[in-house]
């Protein structure tokens, strides 16, 4: 128990924990800002026989290893990436912008380009059981496309934003390899906390500390999700 109250009280891993919620929020708001629109368009939007081939680009897209992703977004966030020298092109800078990579933005934006897939699909799934005889009334009573949106559509899709919560944003939350290879000091996650203590400072219980806290973290997450959901839904 020394070790939960050293690491509890030592303020190191609480500004961590709460960096990581920090980073976690913002990429999981991200990945809703794209992907809720991105899956209203592949189930609305796009003719059945192309459904599936776009879910599919999707879900490859998705498995691509992490460190390929990575190194992918060196090419265009470096010092001397494809940002940066058409910014210089056009004029708009007169010398490369080192913020880009290294940074807290770094980390948001290949956080939400690695994951967005695992938004996409699950509420996706949600709006495939929309049935259309709910959007017909929705016309039959006279609302509008925005409308019958925002009183069909949403309140329907909603279960599916909460599965794709749960999916994606415990391991962002836990993530160590993006914020190690393209974050800087002040971008570090629970997970390089658990990693350092572990591998550098051969901290064993501190890491094991670490590693509880965010598992148990996890778990009030993952049930409170389950827990609106039910009672909101029914599912």
């Amino acid at each position: 128990m020394s070790a939960y109250g050293a690491v509890l009280t030592g303020g190191g891993l609480t500004t961590t924990l709460q960096r990581s919620f920090e980073i976690a929020g913002i990429s999981f708001g991200l990945m809703v800002l794209l992907g809720y629109p991105l899956a209203y368009l592949i189930c609305f939007r796009t003719k059945p026989k192309w459904q599936m081939p776009v879910l599919l680009l999707l879900v490859m897209s998705g498995g691509v290893s992490d460190i390929v992703r990575i190194f992918a977004w060196y090419a265009l966030l470096g010092y001397n990436g494809v940002i940066n020298r058409g910014l210089i092109n056009a004029g708009v800078v007169n010398q490369p912008i080192t913020s880009l990579l290294f940074s807290r933005l770094a980390v948001v934006i290949v956080l939400t380009s690695g994951w967005l897939p695992y938004v996409v699909i699950p509420i996706y799934s949600a709006m495939r059981t929309i049935e259309s005889s709910h959007l017909e009334a929705a016309r039959d009573l006279y609302s509008g496309r925005f409308s019958a949106f925002r009183n069909v559509v949403l309140p329907m899709s909603a279960p599916g934003v909460l599965g794709a919560f749960i999916i994606v944003f415990i391991p962002v939350l836990s993530d160590f390899a993006t914020p190690q290879l393209v974050g800087g000091p002040t971008s570090l996650m629970i997970g390089n906390f658990v990693s350092d203590e572990l591998l550098q400072v051969g901290d064993f219980p501190a890491a094991a500390a670490g590693a509880t806290l965010l598992l148990l973290v996890s778990i009030v997450l993952i049930v409170v999700a389950q827990r609106l959901t039910r009672r909101f839904y029914g599912r």
